[in-house]
């Protein structure tokens, strides 16, 4: 100690000095004391692999005694702003439980006509699809929601990766020009598959209301640590708005059986689908249970290049986030 005074006394008349004095702990640990070219300085430095883990102890022993140093988590900076901190932490959780965006949806599409009877018949007969193979997968990859002040509604968006199958029931082979689309019927072979398959990002923008309380402890609630996590038990929510999907890539694809072999026909053709949708959608569930269904504000093709169909999905939400 001694020493270290000494040294400490030097530095400050400013004298130069080059002298150190070091300890190494038994837990794996340099102390380092003393005054170089920069000035005085003290250093704990790792030597080697220490095994010293959590809140072990740094012991640190000299010629005749032993220094034990011990370390402990400081809860509070004041309870004031610990308490805030909590509470915004505790905040952003419920918003996150009670927000039904996130998941894997997976529905069924079909396409309506003029008169919204999803049978077609005349012109657009060609397009009549086989429902139970016209699928809809949904994966909702992020979520955000504005809360008007409480949990129990808020404003809802998003974004997602859209995957929206048409499998035609006919025998047809689509094709297209400048024009129109049509349909050309074939007799043989015979499509085990005849699909229009679309993928596109899809942007929400709705309301969600939810119907559990679930309260924000009180400041001494936090301070004895009486808080719980929240869950979507009981809960019954609901959201309506619109649902935006921009398509970014197009395929029909068949796939036939041809003089013994199997064959996969693929074409990347726009098909004058329209590569853009507006649909109103609505999302409803209890708890963790979550049906949704999007009904399409725009056409199926482009204006004037097909027949008149307006696509529909129902489904429901297999695996959500939380």
């Amino acid at each position: 100690m001694k020493t270290h005074f000494l040294l400490a006394c030097l530095a400050f008349s400013g004298m130069a000095v080059a002298q150190t004095d070091s300890t190494t702990t038994k837990s794996g640990v340099a102390l380092s004391i003393g005054i170089d070219k920069d000035g005085p300085h003290a250093r704990i430095e790792q030597e080697g692999d220490s095994t010293r883990k959590g809140n072990e102890p740094m012991i640190i022993e000299t010629r005749r005694k032993r220094i034990t140093i011990t370390t402990e988590r400081k809860e509070w900076l004041s309870p004031t702003d610990s308490a805030a901190e909590r509470l915004e932490e505790l905040r952003k959780e419920r918003r996150a439980v009670f927000t039904y965006w996130g998941g894997w949806d997976v529905g069924v599409n079909t396409l309506m006509g003029t008169d919204g009877d999803t049978d077609l018949g005349g012109a657009a007969e060609f397009m009549q699809i086989d429902h139970g193979r016209s699928r809809f997968l949904g994966i909702n990859f992020w979520e955000q929601k504005i809360e008007f002040g409480t949990h129990h509604v808020g404003l809802l968006t998003g974004m997602g990766l859209e995957f929206v199958n048409y499998h035609l029931r006919n025998n047809v082979l689509l094709s297209y020009n400048a024009d129109s689309i049509f349909g050309l019927p074939v007799e043989q072979p015979d499509f085990d598959k005849n699909k229009l398959r679309q993928m596109g990002l899809r942007v929400p923008l709705m309301l969600e209301f939810n119907t559990k309380r679930a309260k924000l402890p009180t400041v001494e609630e936090i301070a004895t640590k009486k808080t719980t996590g929240f869950d979507q038990k009981g809960n019954v929510h609901l959201a309506a708005g619109v649902v935006g999907s921009w398509y970014f890539d197009t395929m029909y694809k068949q796939k036939y059986e041809l003089n013994d072999s199997d064959r996969k026909d693929r074409d990347k053709g726009d098909y004058l689908l329209l590569p853009y949708r507006l649909a109103a959608s609505v999302r409803l569930g209890y708890g963790s249970l979550n049906l949704f269904a999007e009904y399409a504000l725009t056409p199926l093709f482009n204006d004037g290049k097909g027949p008149e169909l307006t696509p529909l999905t129902v489904g429901i939400t297999i695996l959500g986030w939380d």
